[in-house]
């Protein structure tokens, strides 16, 4: 069984392939904490949290290397009244 932590390291600088998959697994900030503790509580590694106004995300790596991005959407309101609002800057995330 490979393990989480065995993964082999990204190269550096650009490269072709795979950047992250992204999976959306609710449509509340309640749900991603959830997915937090259950991760934590498994010894899964969360390489980063993100707020990008129309969508919060959890990262972590998988056995392979690659990113993988579990995220909730935000109200849709946000976007649908400025949808300017997927432009947004990427903030840190705190749950």
């Amino acid at each position: 069984m490979i393990e989480v932590g065995d993964a082999p390291a990204s190269p550096k600088g650009r490269r072709l392939g795979l950047y992250h998959i992204g999976i959306k697994i609710g449509d509340d900030l309640d749900t991603l904490r959830d997915a937090k503790r259950e991760l934590e509580a498994k010894g899964i590694e969360i390489s980063g949290m993100s707020d990008h106004t129309v969508s919060q995300s959890l990262y972590l790596v998988d056995p392979d290397g690659n990113e993988v991005e579990l995220y909730v959407d935000a109200d849709p309101k946000i976007w649908k009244d400025s949808p300017a609002a997927v432009l947004s800057p990427i903030k840190p995330l705190i749950l």
